[in-house]
């Protein structure tokens, strides 16, 4: 009886070395990750690192990834291969659109993987994922969508874009297990630990942990992300595509110089308030000058600190001459080529963010509306000027 109570004991305290892995991480409704480090790999910095991908089948797909934001990212995709089981594919994040099939036989799905009570279920282990500190914080991405399933066992399978994304840390010395064997199945009927975790998780809709907390440090919220970025494009294609050109029209409108100024200094601030906001943006998400909107955005956003200058030398010379002379002109075309610069790049940025395509048309309908509507008084003032070139000079543009 005594021999059978030791047995029986020192099973459990395997047991529990086994299944030491973090707490279920559900970040939305259903959609849970977990990871566990063996101790071996954790102390030699190098080895298997294990993780699971859980999600119930409403979801077309579901993904985690090495990362603290898409760019660059080591993504890991799984949807449905139409057989009852999932399919596996390891991507590369090279900017805000679909990331790319990148081949690594060194990541594969283990032992529990398959569609099992309506919930994909994909249990990883990596032998390549020595980039990240076995014991300690790391950052990790998350992201998944809603609709039909993919059935397709290609990992080359066209995923569409996320309904959202969570950025978070997970400190793996909260993952640690003794053994290094699968850390999600128990004994050879994986079914009952899948079954007991995902009605904890179940209840989790709000992007915490059930159970107990170990393991994940924080959640930086890809709503946060979202919202900034909504904010960036919202305050620019106000200012670029609205305000600024609107600005430039009321000259020729009113001929007064002082509404003209106020108007478009209160764009000039505007304007650097939604640079500002797109700084911390691409910033914490890694693309900061490493393509193209932000590459010209920067450019003209610091040009365009030099228009008050150029405006206030042309009010200047014309009150001294009664005309316009060069600084005048440069003050004019400085103003529209960086305007049209500015239009331009809020569709690039768009791009960058991976746009619906019915926000790209709405924006390029009325970008092209408000260019017409900009281009058109320049084009009549200069027929105009023509036809008015005896009468005295005037300060407008």
């Amino acid at each position: 009886m005594d021999s059978q109570l030791v047995a029986y004991t020192i099973n459990l305290i395997d047991a529990y070395g086994t299944f030491a892995t973090t707490s279920s991480y559900c970040p939305t409704d259903g959609v849970c990750y977990r990871w566990g480090v063996p101790e071996a790999a954790a102390n030699s910095t190098s080895g298997d690192v294990y993780f699971q991908i859980r999600a119930p089948t409403k979801y077309q797909w579901a993904a985690v990834g090495i990362g603290s934001g898409m760019i660059g990212a080591r993504i890991f995709v799984v949807y449905e291969d139409g057989r009852g089981n999932v399919t596996l594919s390891p991507r590369r994040a090279m900017n805000h659109v679909e990331p790319e099939f990148s081949a690594d036989d060194r990541v594969t799905l283990i032992d529990g993987s398959g569609v099992k009570n309506g919930q994909m279920i994909a249990n990883i282990r990596c032998s390549d994922c020595s980039s990240l500190d076995l014991k300690g914080k790391n950052s990790w991405i998350a992201a998944w969508k809603k609709g039909g399933p993919l059935n397709s066992t290609s990992q080359l399978e066209h995923i569409t874009q996320h309904d959202n994304t969570e950025v978070f840390e997970v400190d793996f010395s909260s993952a640690s297990f003794s053994s290094n064997s699968n850390p999600f199945t128990s004994g050879s009927n994986s079914n009952n630990d899948v079954n007991s975790d995902s009605n904890q998780d179940s209840s989790n809709k709000d992007g915490s942990e059930s159970g107990h907390n170990d393991g994940i440090i924080s959640s930086n919220g890809g709503n946060n992300m979202s919202t900034l970025a909504c904010a960036h494009g919202i305050i620019m294609s106000i200012v670029f595509v609205v305000a600024y050109p609107v600005g430039a029209i009321l000259m020729p409108i009113i001929g007064n110089w002082l509404v003209h100024a106020s108007w478009q200094f209160l764009a000039f601030l505007g304007m650097w308030t939604g640079f500002g906001v797109g700084y911390v943006l691409a910033h914490d998400n890694g693309y900061f000058w490493n393509n193209t909107h932000t590459k010209i955005g920067i450019m003209v956003v610091a040009l365009m600190g030099m228009q008050p200058i150029f405006g206030w030398a042309h009010h200047q010379y014309f009150l001294k001459h009664r005309q316009r002379g060069l600084i005048s002109y440069v003050h004019i075309w400085y103003g529209r080529t960086l305007i049209i610069l500015g239009i331009i790049n809020g569709g690039l940025g768009l791009q960058l963010a991976n746009a619906r395509e019915g926000l790209v048309i709405a924006y390029s309908v009325v970008a092209g509306i408000v260019a017409l509507t900009y281009l058109s008084p320049i084009l009549f003032g200069a027929r105009r000027k023509k036809n008015q070139s005896k009468q005295p000079a005037s300060e407008i543009e």
